[in-house]
């Protein structure tokens, strides 16, 4: 049973989904313009394994808004509070996008609450000038901006967005709708109604790390990593040059690059996805355990 939530941490109301009982503690982490609903379809499956809770980080979906404060650090600060007032344990975090960026900004800044991170298409090296400005992200957050100022001007209707997300293109020969159905249109539809505009302004401006540097962080982490990648031909983040920056600043990560498949690798391709994640959670709850009784 999947349990809807919400707990203010650092003055803003953070929204999450809670199921399963037993086992480690798994945080999910969505990516930007995205929310919790994202991973719905997984959460069954992983409940079996761990404790699951899956946000929505602040300004997005059903959590509050914090204009001005959307920067990696921002949302870090939150999730090692969630860790620290909810969880109460160090937990694997799953990051996907921008998720997958505050998953090492936490693990970075806040180890003793971090078990593992397992990251998809972490966007660390292409949200800053002048690479960004050379992404497709760029003209397509652009574009989503000036369509969401006028979709909240115009007071539009969710039926307005749900026609504009269903055609939108996912890749060069399908829109979001021939690819992924009505159910997940009307979703996405629900995710950018809810959502903080300005939550764009801080990745179109390149703003997003602030002060940080993406090579120190991942230097940082010392715990579990995992890595999944698509491709950039696709509508991946990760050139084969950040996938090898990543390994040689985390030189004990596995990865894997699925051929064919873009950034929503837990969409487009979920049993794999959980073909990989489930047996990290075990191999670092299995770690943990033997370190413990020892």
């Amino acid at each position: 049973m999947i349990q809807t939530k919400t707990i203010p941490l650092n003055g803003v109301n953070i929204h999450y989904v809670e199921a399963g009982q037993a086992g480690p503690a798994l945080v999910i982490l969505h990516g930007i313009t995205g929310s919790h609903t994202s991973f719905l379809h997984l959460i069954p499956a992983l409940a079996q394994q761990a404790h699951v809770y899956a946000l929505d980080l602040r300004g997005h979906y059903l959590s509050g808004h914090t204009p001005g404060a959307y920067q990696l650090a921002d949302y870090g600060q939150d999730v090692v509070a969630f860790l620290q007032s909810v969880v109460k344990q160090p937990a694997i975090l799953v990051g996907h996008s921008l998720g997958g960026m505050v998953a090492v900004w936490a693990a970075a800044q806040a180890a003793e609450w971090v078990r593992g991170v397992f990251l998809e298409e972490p966007p660390l090296f292409i949200s800053q000038p002048p690479r960004l400005q050379e992404t497709p992200f760029y003209g397509l957050f652009t574009f989503l901006r000036q369509q969401l100022q006028q979709y909240h001007g115009s007071r539009g209707r969710l039926e307005d967005m749900m026609a504009f997300v269903g055609q939108s293109p996912v890749d060069a020969g399908r829109t979001m709708l021939e690819a992924f159905g009505p159910e997940l249109v009307r979703q996405r539809a629900m995710e950018l109604d809810q959502m903080d505009p300005t939550i764009l302004d801080v990745a179109i401006d390149g703003l997003l790390l602030g002060q940080e540097n993406p090579d120190v962080l991942l230097r940082q982490v010392r715990c579990p990593a995992y890595l999944l990648a698509g491709q950039v031909e696709f509508g991946g983040v990760l050139e084969a040059s950040d996938v090898e920056r990543i390994r040689a600043a985390l030189p004990t990560c596995p990865h894997i690059v699925f051929q064919q498949t873009g950034h929503l690798i837990h969409r487009e391709k979920p049993e794999a996805y959980l073909q990989a994640l489930q047996p990290f959670i075990t191999r670092i709850n299995g770690h943990n355990t033997d370190a413990g009784s020892q």
